[in-house]
């Protein structure tokens, strides 16, 4: 592989600098994407030879991501009666998000090469609908709605549904205003009208009693949270709080942790759902870092909404959030901790560590209900959808 990137280095030099670095990135993914293809092919002989039960849906994930949303809107369609098949890339076999999950779903792996292949088939139609839990294929070299990187809409005997991740701008650039009138996407949250199919169950998930130490987890990218982060540290350990520990999950930005703050923060790095799911059971609060100050974050108030949410509502753990994003997610003092000005963020980790456990667990009783309150609604778009292009078709 080293060898490959110096051949590959040594052809860039001759490709024009404005062109180099693209043209470099997607010629170093190349044995990737072949490897991926190789992993493929038994995974496709699998699903060529599968029997389609009467009352399916074939779940389609695109993307070497978002792994984490199949559980949940798997069980939508189990809960209303179906079979469920699932396609996702290779990456999913060597981490799965199914790990607490009761009724496991038939998975075949495979390459977007394959699952192109794959939805070809003439046997499609024998799945009810075809569901595309992200409207987008942003990998692999390629960044375009998955329709249109196919060439054709995925024939269920009732047609497809998808999922739309960033409303803003990719409905309107990609042409998916169609599929709005005709009631096949959904958003994660109602953005613009759209209907909500929100998935976040990961599997049963029981009230715990808050922890003696308590425990934060977040996940920090930027730069600037990166100085928000350490300076909220050093504000809580100057006032006298030493009785907490922030994990960060995934991999992040933070290269160096000062001296006197390195027993609060910890690392996961890179890591598989086994091991998050455990990050997220033991901690107390969940910290999702929506910065006002960042300006890619102003989508999270509109068009796009953060994983953190999901994590929130399946796991029963209050968010310590911005009040500049807290509508954005129905969240208010009676199931989340909100702060105004980020100045006043280690105020508002000093009151999650203040807190006794009954307003504790009754932060996470309010939380389950609003995350029923969002299956239902979900639930009941799901079905609208169903029986308004079931009875298109009949």
């Amino acid at each position: 592989m080293l060898f490959y990137k110096y051949i590959i280095n040594f052809i860039c030099l001759f490709i024009p600098a404005k062109n180099r670095r693209k043209r470099r990135s997607e010629l170093l993914l190349l044995p990737y994407i072949f490897g991926k293809n190789l992993k493929s092919r038994t995974g496709y002989k699998k699903f060529s030879s599968h029997k389609v039960t009467q009352k399916s849906i074939l779940i389609v994930e695109p993307n070497p991501y978002h792994f984490e949303i199949l559980p949940g809107f798997c069980k939508y369609f189990q809960d209303l009666g179906y079979n469920v098949d699932v396609i996702a890339q290779p990456d999913l076999k060597e981490d799965s998000p199914f790990i607490h999950y009761p009724h496991l779903p038939t998975v075949f792996y495979l390459s977007p090469k394959y699952q192109k292949k794959a939805l070809s088939q003439s046997k499609i139609r024998d799945y009810d609908f075809v569901f595309l839990s992200t409207s987008v294929l942003w990998a692999d070299n390629i960044r375009d709605s998955y329709i249109n990187w196919l060439g054709f809409e995925p024939k269920g005997k009732y047609g497809f549904f998808m999922v739309e991740h960033n409303v803003i701008p990719y409905v309107k650039d990609y042409g998916h205003e169609k599929y709005v009138n005709q009631n096949r996407i959904f958003t994660l949250a109602s953005q613009y009208s759209i209907p909500m199919f929100n998935p976040h169950y990961f599997g049963e998930i029981n009230i715990k009693n808050k922890s003696p130490k308590t425990v934060f987890s977040t996940i920090i990218k930027e730069k600037q949270n990166i100085k928000l982060l350490l300076e909220t540290c050093t504000k809580l350990v100057k006032n006298g709080y030493n009785n907490f520990e922030i994990i960060v999950t995934g991999r992040t930005s933070i290269t160096e942790i000062p001296d006197d703050l390195q027993s609060f923060i910890k690392f996961t790095g890179k890591t598989t759902f086994t091991e998050l799911w455990k990050v997220y059971r033991s901690s107390d609060f969940i910290i999702p870092m929506l910065n006002p100050e960042i300006a890619g974050h102003q989508r999270y108030r509109d068009g796009t909404i953060t994983g953190s949410w999901q994590t929130m509502l399946g796991f029963a753990k209050p968010l310590v959030i911005h009040s500049q994003f807290s509508e954005t997610y129905r969240l208010n003092v009676s199931n989340a901790i909100i702060f105004n000005e980020n100045s006043e963020l280690s105020t508002a980790l000093q009151t999650c560590i203040n807190m006794k456990n009954d307003a504790y667990l009754k932060l996470q009783e309010n939380i389950k209900f609003l995350s029923d309150q969002i299956y239902k609604e979900s639930l009941e778009n799901l079905k609208f959808g169903i029986n308004t292009n079931s009875s298109a078709q009949q």
